[in-house]
């Protein structure tokens, strides 16, 4: 038939196509929403200003360094963080693994490590006091005789005394450490409280307040005692002293260290070989490792029995 001859489309028709081409639309634009929708970045607000002419807030911290996956939580929601934008109270900062975070404030700066969380639980003209939700290290600077900063974690509470460097440290047991590098920090728990002096470190366990500060070692402290074959079903015990302070993980395992130093921890030995491995971190950050190959002594055979009835007939 030629073109002549082809009769035009109904309304009906047009509408069947424009109806099928908003569908396949609508389609695409669901599945973009469910399965290609990223986190929103935070809200910009005011443009990131230069260093030289920004001013601090006494209300706000300020994301001044990031690394890796940072995340903020406001005004209901996380978001991706970027530099430069700023914290108030009941805020949250969150970082994940291999990231890393800086927060400035006035002479007040503030470093976490990854897999970490950090709530701004109150800001004054000269006083900020944080909460340590969730990690196991955040280290701080105080630069200024008048200025306080607070940092909960669990039960304890560790304020500077003037200008001071000190770090915050948790182990999943959930005892608290606290080691100064200057100046002086207060640290209390369950009633108790202790001065912890430049070079010197306390440790608070579970119930019970902080130890008296004594020095940090010059270096971390870490002895093992290795045991010889064990015949108890492939089971090795492996016992060592750290300092009150430090984890220790005996092959990525973490082994809670008492109030002494001492640690037991116990590892399945085969009959071929088990290499041990033990590492030990400090409340500084410091640390150290060390390793055996060990083997279970294999259980002696019992002798076979073979029963004969020659000497009962010889009798």
């Amino acid at each position: 038939m030629s073109a002549r001859g082809k009769r035009p489309m109904s309304r009906f028709q047009v509408a069947i196509i424009i109806l099928v081409v908003a569908i396949l639309a609508a389609a695409t634009l669901l599945s973009r929403f469910f399965f290609e929708r990223r986190r929103p970045e935070m809200p910009v607000g005011l443009p990131a200003p230069a260093p030289r002419t920004w001013r601090a807030d006494p209300n706000q911290f300020r994301l001044s360094t990031l690394a890796g996956n940072v995340e903020a939580f406001q005004n209901g929601q996380w978001y991706v963080a970027r530099a430069g934008h700023l914290l108030s109270s009941k805020d949250v900062v969150r970082t994940h693994d291999d990231s890393s975070a800086s927060l400035l404030r006035g002479s007040v700066e503030i470093k976490l490590g990854g897999n970490m969380d950090l709530r701004v639980d109150k800001l004054d003209k000269n006083t900020a006091k944080l909460g340590l939700l969730r990690g196991k290290r955040i280290s701080a600077s105080v630069g200024k005789a008048d200025e306080t900063l607070e940092i909960d974690a669990l039960d304890t509470r560790t304020t500077n005394v003037g200008a001071a460097r000190f770090a915050v440290a948790v182990a999943p047991s959930g005892k608290v450490s606290v080691t100064a590098a200057e100046g002086v920090a207060r640290f209390e728990a369950q009633g108790k409280q202790v001065l912890v002096g430049k070079g010197s470190e306390s440790t608070a366990f579970p119930g019970a307040g902080p130890s008296d500060p004594e020095p940090i070692p010059e270096e971390i402290l870490l002895s093992v005692i290795w045991p010889e074959d064990d015949k108890a079903q492939g089971i090795s015990k492996i016992r060592g002293h750290a300092s009150p302070s430090s984890r220790v993980r005996v092959n990525g395992e973490e082994t809670p260290v008492g109030p002494d130093g001492n640690f037991l921890a116990r590892v399945q030995v085969s009959e071929t070989q088990t290499r041990v491995r033990v590492e030990a971190e400090d409340a500084t950050g410091r640390q150290k490792a060390v390793d055996k190959v060990l083997r279970t002594r294999p259980s002696p055979r019992a002798p076979s029995l073979q029963p004969s009835g020659e000497g009962l007939w010889k009798e």
